[in-house]
Order: C-alpha cells, then sequence, then structure tokens
C-alpha cells in the first residue's frame, strides 16, 4: 500500500491602488526541504495549535526559486518594511489558506514571496517569485493569498 503524501501550493497575489485591483497574478509555487522537513517535525510535535507558517515575506529578487532554497533571495529592508503576519483558513479539508496585505511602502517593486515560520529568521516554508509587483503611491497595497494542499 502506497499512501505517497503530496505537499503542494499555489500563490496569488492582487496589487490594489485607490481602491482598485490594477494588478493580478497567481501561479504553483515551490515547498522547500526545509518547509517538508518543518512539516514533518510538525506533525511528530504533540503540541496543539502549533503554527508552521505566521508570516509572508517580501523580496525584490528574480533568482529563480528551488527547493533548496532557506531564504527570500534579497528580502526588503528599511523604509518600514516588516514581514507580514498571516490570517489563516481552511476552504476545505486538505487546504490551508494563508492571506497578509503589505502596505505602507512607495518605490519598491516585489518581485518574490515566501511563507516563513516567524516575524524574522524562521523557517521559508514556501517560496515563489511574483513577478514585478511595483507599489508606487502610498495608498497601494500587495495582497498575497497563498494556498497550500496536502493531497
Amino acid at each position: 500500500m502506497n499512501e505517497g503524501l503530496k505537499v503542494t501550493g499555489r500563490i496569488a497575489w492582487e496589487l490594489v491602488r485607490d481602491g482598485v485591483v490594477v494588478e493580478r497574478g497567481e501561479r504553483d509555487n515551490i515547498i522547500t526541504t526545509v518547509g517538508k522537513n518543518a512539516l514533518a517535525t510538525l506533525l511528530n510535535s504533540a503540541s496543539a495549535g502549533t503554527s508552521l507558517v505566521t508570516h509572508i515575506g517580501f523580496g525584490s529578487s528574480t533568482t529563480a526559486v528551488a527547493v533548496g532554497d532557506t531564504a527570500l533571495g534579497t528580502e526588503l529592508s528599511g523604509g518600514g518594511y516588516a514581514r507580514v503576519a498571516v490570517t489563516r483558513s481552511n476552504p476545505s479539508g486538505n487546504v490551508i489558506q494563508y492571506v497578509a496585505t503589505l502596505t505602507g511602502l512607495t518605490g519598491v517593486t516585489v518581485q518574490e514571496a515566501g511563507l516563513f515560520s516567524a516575524a524574522t529568521s524562521g523557517t521559508l516554508f514556501a517560496h515563489q517569485l511574483t513577478g514585478a509587483v511595483a507599489l508606487t503611491a502610498a495608498a497601494d497595497s500587495l495582497q498575497i493569498t497563498w494556498q497550500v494542499t496536502v493531497s
């Protein structure tokens, strides 16, 4: 008998300017090796209510993502940037969804995003390029919706 557990993910984003969605995108993502290892550790844990993912980080690198990644290529820094805490939900039995919205930055182009286990440092669970998403106005916000499916 082979039950073969598989973990996959999908990332979607929306850039909102002055209350209007001006850009959308989505694609499959990479679940990193350290992310899979962290999932195995969590499944082996007796701690109820522990979350493997707590924040989404944003970066500017265009380097291809790989399963061996342990950090974003070039995570944003300065100018009031901080990883954004996620809101978790369970839209269907085997899917967990993470949503976070980056606000308050201008003159920044986001090229990548990652799911992390902490506000700083932590484990990079999943990683994907977004393409160039430019936040140019003070009211711009970039919402990431990330779904991880266990099948």
